[in-house]
């Protein structure tokens, strides 16, 4: 699972360094590979390849006469990059992924469970602020885990 926020530099090509307990997930379940594609939060969604294989293979069962499907597969498979971390533990991320989830040096990497989002830091602490500020529908799902 990938949880934890981590605050990561990006180089001027586009290269960020994974978190090393990401790097682990990724190496042991994936051999390294992973799908990035954008999000409709403007931020990028990495996936590793395994479980990328299962959305896109959930996605090709549903009907393409549905309107919805077709815009979703444009929109995240029309997208998606495959990576493969480098020895130094670092993918590089493409222009067009970049200037979709307005990416500057300063990044955080974020772990969704199954998937890890990369976000501009300032984006981030934004997101942040507008989920505090939101709370009140989170706290139904709070009560319903049992927290």
């Amino acid at each position: 699972m990938f949880r934890g926020a981590f605050e990561h530099t990006m180089d001027e090509k586009g290269r960020l360094s994974i978190p090393s307990r990401y790097r682990e997930l990724l190496e042991a379940n994936s051999h390294g590979q992973v799908v990035v594609t954008v999000d409709p939060d403007r931020c990028l969604a990495a996936y590793p390849f395994p479980e990328w294989e299962s959305i896109e293979s959930r996605l090709g069962e549903m009907s393409m006469l549905r309107r919805e499907v077709r815009q979703l597969e444009r929109f995240l498979v029309g997208n998606a990059v495959e990576c493969e971390l480098d020895r130094q533990g670092r993918i590089l991320l493409p222009q067009t992924l970049r200037s979709f989830a307005g990416l500057q040096r300063e990044v955080v990497v974020a772990g969704q469970i199954k998937k890890f989002e990369i976000w501009d830091q300032e984006q981030w602490s934004q997101q942040q602020q507008q989920c505090l500020d939101s709370m009140e529908g989170a706290m139904e799902v709070l009560a319903e885990l049992g927290l």
